[in-house]
């Protein structure tokens, strides 16, 4: 009788709510086939994605005996540890095109002498060596129905605040060749009359010209540091930009193993352009999974861990009818881990992650679920929203857009699927971004180190007395440099930027963030080594 009233008491929730999903062109998860018992067959893991519209035109083109309409896609999956390479690739990417910018402008600015140190002299501090970014899932809040929130937050991309150095050198970490393109030595026009002291120590004079003590310089150039800095600025827009997107083309290039022996140590990265990353016009995507090499029966624990641990946060926020079905709903994916034979020695600790739980009432509250589902729809509402647009009872699907990257057992048993993402943003910011995701000290003390100074440099006289002609002796000194500040103060940048991260997807449910078909790029964007059977060899 328990479960005859659990149903009753989700029908009514059911009336109660129904979500909202926009009828719009949708690519959803469709058909998975990643199990990793292709490999030893020398078949790479894939799964299909099928695009809503285009199946109902297929199915209508199919009865009126016309040609096929291209609906469904094959996707190979990526490994995860090669999608945070190519992460990393992306970072440094950014940081390449930030030291460029700031070290061209700011040797323009002070040349000879920035000049004969860098472009001449070669000065460099260390190679830029970004580490592997932490993997975690966003969730694009527009992913899902209007006014669903579970309590776990809304997790921006990994790439949110990643746009800096690791850390700010005073000495360029990249080439001279990098920067000193369309700089040669400049000595006139006379940037600064500098300001001096006068020190007579016999008689404890000192005199020293206005500002002297303040930094400021007897005359300085100021018109023409500005038009240093704006030349400078804009020679690095229109040569070290493009540098920069084609350096993120060269990171997004396909990485395909040739040799397919030895499932272990594949690395694979096989980006599909969704029309493309630029601005507006879609995402470059590919499916993940953890290799074999981080496949063992502890880590299929830990993560199954993690997972449960986000259902306990969701979970309650939920209307109490799901809540009491969610535990029924995802105790059949641990159940399924737990019997698979290679996870004999961790099935007791898989079990004991699902202890204390009856499997006939399991089952039985599954029931009620499905009951609940026919009462619904009886009342022109949805629960389970089959007979729309997505599979299963969609709150307790949506949950899984917060689980992390995993391997091919667990997407299977639990139903969903994860994607590494890169796209593009326009911003208006600095160079450093002082939106960061650090500490804001450290973000300020960043900024501090790449504003935009001329450095010139004071000069003490110094007045001896001498018993002999000419009685006096004179030598002189220079004092330490000193900043003077030039507008615009610190570098600006507007335009696009190349984001990345990870997003999780249930099965049958939208893919967020791209547009068109794909395969297909935008007009005179193209993705090196990509070509239309660069994937014929993991897919045969």
């Amino acid at each position: 009788m328990r479960w005859i009233w659990m149903a009753v008491l989700l029908v009514g929730v059911a009336l109660a709510q129904d979500p909202r999903y926009p009828d719009t062109t949708r690519y959803l998860v469709s058909a998975p086939d990643y199990r990793l018992e292709r490999l030893p067959l020398l078949k790479w893991p894939f799964i299909e994605v099928l695009r809503a519209d285009r199946w109902k035109e297929n199915q209508q083109a199919r009865a009126e005996g016309k040609a096929p309409v291209p609906h469904e896609w094959r996707l190979p999956m990526s490994d995860l540890a090669t999608t945070q390479e190519v992460a990393r690739d992306l970072r440094r990417a950014w940081q390449r095109f930030e030291e460029r910018y700031y070290w061209h402008v700011i040797t323009r600015l002070n040349n000879p002498a920035l000049y004969a140190v860098y472009c001449w002299a070669g000065l460099k501090g260390p190679d830029l060596n970004p580490p592997l970014p932490e993997v975690r899932v966003d969730v694009p809040s527009g992913s899902v129905p209007q006014g669903f929130d579970p309590g776990l937050g809304w997790p921006q991309p990994a790439a949110q605040g990643q746009h800096m150095l690791d850390a700010y050198w005073p000495v360029p970490q990249v080439d001279p060749g990098d920067f000193c393109d369309g700089l040669s030595l400049q000595i006139l026009p006379l940037m600064y009359v500098p300001g001096f002291c006068i020190d007579i120590d016999a008689i404890g004079f000192s005199w020293c010209t206005p500002g002297y003590e303040g930094g400021e310089p007897l005359w300085f150039n100021d018109a023409e540091a500005q038009k240093r800095a704006s030349d400078g600025i804009a020679h690095a827009v229109s040569a070290y930009y493009p540098d920069y997107q084609k350096d993120v083309l060269t990171a997004l290039r396909p990485r395909v193993p040739t040799d397919l022996s030895d499932p272990t140590r594949l690395r694979v990265f096989a980006p599909m352009p969704w029309q493309a990353h630029v601005l507006e016009g879609g995402a470059v995507v590919t499916p993940v999974m953890r290799t074999l090499d981080g496949l063992t029966p502890q880590n299929l624990v830990n993560e199954a861990q993690g997972i449960l641990q986000t259902l306990r946060q969701g979970l309650p926020r939920l209307p109490e009818a799901e809540r009491l079905a969610g535990t029924a709903y995802y105790y059949q994916a641990v159940r399924g881990l737990a019997r698979l034979p290679f996870l004999q020695p961790v099935s007791g600790q898989l079990s004991g992650l699902i202890s204390g739980m009856d499997e006939e009432v399991m089952e039985k509250a599954l029931l009620a679920l499905a009951a609940t589902d026919e009462g619904s729809k009886l009342a022109g509402r949805d629960l389970f929203i089959n007979a729309k647009n997505a599979p299963g009872a969609w709150r307790l699907e949506e949950l899984k857009r917060w689980f992390p990257p995993s391997n091919p057992y667990t997407y299977e048993r639990f139903g969903y699927l994860s994607f590494f993402q890169v796209w593009n943003r326009a911003e208006v910011t600095t160079v450093p971004d002082f939106r960061a995701d650090r500490n804001p000290l450290g973000v300020a003390a960043s900024l501090g180190m790449r504003a935009l100074f001329y450095w010139w440099v004071p000069v003490r006289i110094k007045v001896s007395l001498i018993p002999s002609p000419p009685f006096i002796s004179l030598t002189g000194s220079l004092d330490f440099p000193r900043p003077i500040p030039v507008a615009p103060y610190v570098l600006p940048f507007a335009g696009e930027r190349t984001y990345w991260g990870w997003v999780s997807v249930p099965e049958g449910y939208e893919i967020p963030r791209v547009k068109g078909q794909p395969g297909l790029g935008v007009s005179g964007v193209s993705i090196p080594g990509f070509s239309g059977n660069v994937y014929d060899l993991l897919l045969r």
